[in-house]
């Protein structure tokens, strides 16, 4: 293949921004993928297949001082039965995500869906998402990779398991409020007052 000029960088299989300051994309990066995250000025790499990142991932991670958190290594579970992930993978995961100290932060897994996707999944039902929109959101990055094993997990994670860290990012923190506002209104409505 053609080598490509220095200055020419390429966006990531996958790649999208989350909320403010976290972002997703493939765990499988070229040359010119990886040197389209430094526009990102990363802080944390959250790693959630078993596989570890490419040796020039990896190289990359290290040169630039990033936070490594390589979960699907530790929180690997066999026999997980129907379920795609384990609770404790994605409870993690979630708990990484909303510590805003972990900001910037990129989300990976092998193929930038399955994990990935599952994990995006659980943090919309933690922001009160329509259970449709997550699904929807889901599929759009799944294509043809998406599982309904994924899906169910998504539709059956107890958010409760999550601890929610002190340093919650401004988007968490006002998503929440706003969530709690209309619980209130709601709770007002239906009881006359």
């Amino acid at each position: 293949m053609k080598e490509l000029p220095d200055y020419f960088v390429q966006v990531p299989e996958a790649f999208a921004l989350v909320e403010e300051d976290v972002y997703r994309c493939s765990g499988v990066l070229s040359r010119e993928q990886i040197k389209y995250l430094d526009t990102l000025n990363l802080k944390t790499v959250l790693i959630l297949s078993v596989e570890g990142p490419s040796r020039a991932f990896t190289q990359y991670i290290k040169a630039k001082g990033i936070r490594k958190t390589h979960l699907g290594m530790t929180r690997w579970q066999s026999n997980l039965g129907w379920k795609p992930v384990s609770e404790e993978l994605i409870k993690e995961g979630l708990e990484c995500i909303l510590n805003s100290s972990t900001h910037p932060l990129l989300i990976v897994c092998s193929s930038g869906v399955r994990e990935t996707g599952t994990l995006v999944g659980c943090l919309r039902r933690l922001q009160h998402w329509n259970f449709n929109s997550i699904v929807y959101e889901y599929r759009s990055f799944a294509g043809g990779k998406g599982k309904y094993a994924q899906e169910l997990f998504i539709e059956l994670f107890d958010v409760d398991l999550v601890t929610l860290p002190s340093s919650l990012p401004e988007w968490f923190a006002y998503e929440q409020k706003m969530w709690q506002h209309e619980q209130r209104e709601r709770f007002a409505e239906l009881h006359g007052q």
